[in-house]
């Protein structure tokens, strides 16, 4: 593979990270992660990607390395499998949800690529985001009486 700008070519242009350039801008191609989110937060999205989503990642180029077809590397796809399992994420694991709608009952691999990808977007779409503020306080719970009932302000006499 050659490089560019230290990325291997196919590879998403933002330095470091780990998912294929799949969408163009700008004569460069992005990750779906990276791909028109502002280029302040590239850092953010790469260490999420890198720190905690890489078993999903490292599964998708997988998945891309072998055409979406596992009939000749049946080994590559335990070893998806086994991935998903040791990081709790059973969930992930190609099943129902990847059904043809024209064979029901076969598991498609393509429909479950698009299930990871969309996994990590969901993973990283709130970088970048602003979190909206409560607008009012929370406040503890007022222990004892809330008003004086029988309080008057000149009732010991000291003013007149």
């Amino acid at each position: 593979m050659s490089e560019t700008n230290g990325q291997a070519s196919g590879m998403c242009a933002v330095f470091g990270c780990p998912l294929r350039g799949t969408l163009g801008s700008d004569g460069a191609w992005y990750c779906f992660c990276h791909y028109g989110k502002p280029s302040v937060f590239n850092d953010a999205i790469t260490r999420e990607l890198r720190e905690k989503q890489m078993h999903i990642v490292l599964s998708t180029i997988d998945i891309w390395q072998h055409f979406s077809s596992f009939y000749d590397a049946p080994e590559a796809y335990r070893a998806i499998q086994n991935r998903l399992i040791a990081a709790d994420r059973r969930d992930l694991l190609m099943g129902n949800a990847d059904c043809s709608a024209h064979r029901p009952g076969k598991p498609i691999v393509r429909m479950w690529l698009q299930r990871l990808d969309r996994t990590l977007i969901e993973a990283t779409a709130d970088i970048g985001e602003q979190k909206r503020i409560a607008s009012t306080v929370p406040t503890a719970p007022i222990i004892g009486p809330t008003h004086a009932s029988n309080f008057h302000p000149y009732a010991d006499g000291a003013a007149a």
